[in-house]
Formats: C-alpha cells, sequence, structure tokens
C-alpha cells in the first residue's frame, strides 16, 4: 500500500499541473484577491449514495494550499440521502476553486463505485458468494478504487502482478495449455500459499483436475460460463478447490450466478463504469 500512497500523491500533482499550467486558474485569478476566505459545502444532488474517498481526496488541499480546511461530515461506508452535506472546505477562495474540480472528480469516483459495489452485494446476501473487483482500474487511482470497493461491502482481488499468480488464457496458449501452465506455477505455489486459473470450458476445467495439482485453497475462476454450465462445473469440481465465476456479471444476473453454489464473483464494472453518483461544491448555510 505504501507504493500505492505513493503513486496515487504523484497522480495529483501531475493532475494539478495539468489543470493549471501554464498560468494557473485565470478566472478566478482575476476575480479574487488572494486574502478573502469562505466556507463551501460538498453536497449531494438528487441521488443516495455511500460514502468513499475521504482519506485519499483530501490530499488535494493538503497538495495546494494545506491552509485549506477540509471536514467530512459522514464517514467513509455510510449511507448518505439525496442533498445531504458530504463535507466542508474552508479557506482561500483562490485556492479551494483551483483544486475543487480534482477533488469533486476523484470523490464522485469513490462514491460511484461504492454505491454500484452496495448494489451487487444486496443481490447476493442470501448466499455465500463474496462480490470481488478486479484489476480493471484506472491507472494511479487503483487504491482509491478498490477502498470504495471495500466500504461498498466487497472484497478486493489481488492488488497487483504481483500479489498473486492467476493463469489467465494467455498464459495458457504461450505455456502450451493448461497442464504446463499448472505444473510452472506451481514450483512458486509453496511461497505464495495458493495459485487461481482461469477456466474457459468444461474440457478445460477436467483437464485441470486431471493434473491433480489443484488444492483446497487454490482457486478455479469459470469465465463466461452459462448458469448450466456453472452448475456442472461445480458438481465437477466438488470441494476439490474454490470456485469464482467472472464475465457476463451485471445486476440482473449475479443473483442468479450466486446460486450455483461458486465462492465467489468477479465484477469488473464496479470500478470500470459505475453509474456517476453526482455531487457539488456550494456556496451555501448548512441546514
Amino acid at each position: 500500500m505504501k507504493l500505492n500512497n505513493i503513486l496515487f500523491e504523484e497522480f495529483l500533482k501531475l493532475s494539478l499541473r495539468e489543470d493549471l499550467e501554464p498560468c494557473g486558474d485565470l478566472t478566478t485569478e482575476a476575480i479574487f484577491a488572494g486574502d478573502l476566505k469562505t466556507k463551501l459545502v460538498v453536497s449531494a444532488r438528487k441521488q443516495a449514495g455511500i460514502m468513499s474517498g475521504s482519506n485519499f481526496v483530501k490530499q488535494v488541499y493538503e497538495i495546494l494550499d494545506s491552509e485549506v480546511k477540509v471536514e467530512f461530515l459522514i464517514a467513509d461506508g455510510k449511507t448518505f440521502k439525496p442533498q445531504a452535506a458530504l463535507a466542508t472546505i474552508e479557506g482561500e477562495i483562490k485556492s479551494i476553486l483551483k483544486g475543487e474540480r480534482l477533488f469533486l472528480n476523484l470523490l464522485q469516483r469513490a462514491i460511484s463505485i461504492a454505491t454500484y459495489t452496495a448494489e451487487f452485494v444486496k443481490l447476493v446476501q442470501n448466499s455465500q458468494v463474496k462480490i470481488l473487483d478486479t484489476r480493471k482500474t484506472t491507472p494511479c487511482l487503483r487504491a482509491l478504487e478498490k477502498t470504495a470497493v471495500l466500504h461498498g461491502g466487497g472484497f478486493n482481488h489481488r492488488f497487483s502482478l504481483a500479489l498473486g499468480i492467476l493463469i489467465k488464457d494467455n498464459h495458457i496458449a504461450l505455456a502450451g495449455g493448461i497442464t504446463q501452465a499448472l505444473q510452472k506455477a506451481k514450483i512458486s505455489a509453496p511461497y505464495l500459499g495458493k495459485i487461481e486459473i482461469e477456466i474457459d470450458s468444461l474440457e478445460q476445467l477436467k483437464e485441470a483436475l486431471s493434473t491433480n495439482l489443484l488444492e483446497q485453497n487454490d482457486i478455479i475462476l469459470l469465465d463466461n460460463f452459462s448458469i448450466e454450465s456453472l452448475k456442472t462445473a461445480v458438481q465437477i469440481i466438488g470441494q476439490k478447490c474454490l470456485i469464482e465465476a467472472s464475465g457476463g456479471v451485471n445486476l440482473q444476473t449475479v443473483a442468479q450466478i450466486a446460486q450455483t453454489g461458486i465462492n465467489f464473483i468477479s465484477v469488473g464494472s464496479i470500478t470500470q463504469s459505475p453509474p456517476p453518483i453526482d455531487i457539488g461544491l456550494d456556496y451555501k448555510l448548512l441546514f
């Protein structure tokens, strides 16, 4: 996580440069004197949501102007109602306005992911299934986005390529097949504790199991299986290892997938394309 925090800080610095170079915020500089101060409110608009991102987005003003004070009124992981006051920002007008868009963009991203994740979690609450994220994240925003998944009640898959073995279709093809890929991966497994392999068909599944290389804490990822094929695969696997499903997962299909007997469902869309939750920064009294 330390590396990702460093990457996020560098991302913020570059993002501020992108918005302010080569000569700053021309509109704000033209209208406001440097010492004018105010207090603005970050508000939800017409939608409810789940708060997330506070520890990340406050760094925008820590970098831009440490005298600007950001106070969050709703804790991460808590639900807010439409038109709720989420936070206050107090300090020099010029500094607040310069960081406004980056602050709101990142906060909206985190809130949207947390809120969307919670929709999936709610739909599988009557099963044993855990909703997982993927590595389909925005470059340099992975820490923000995967933390938002946790605030929505989901769970994190591996954080990076360096934190687990996941044998995918290209690994299998380039290694010469399922058996060859598993044999080579298992050499590193004692160090990592477990491996995961992506399976695209029942034929591949039978080959993977026939190697006798998979153990109970390993994971078979069934990719783009139909409901009937998932049920068949679960029967074939039994208790030999854990089972994950991915591909074709959305709010209309996730509950049915969860009832097939699998352990995990990975959903790329929760970090890739969550419906945006509208928020804004307003000059108004708190009520």
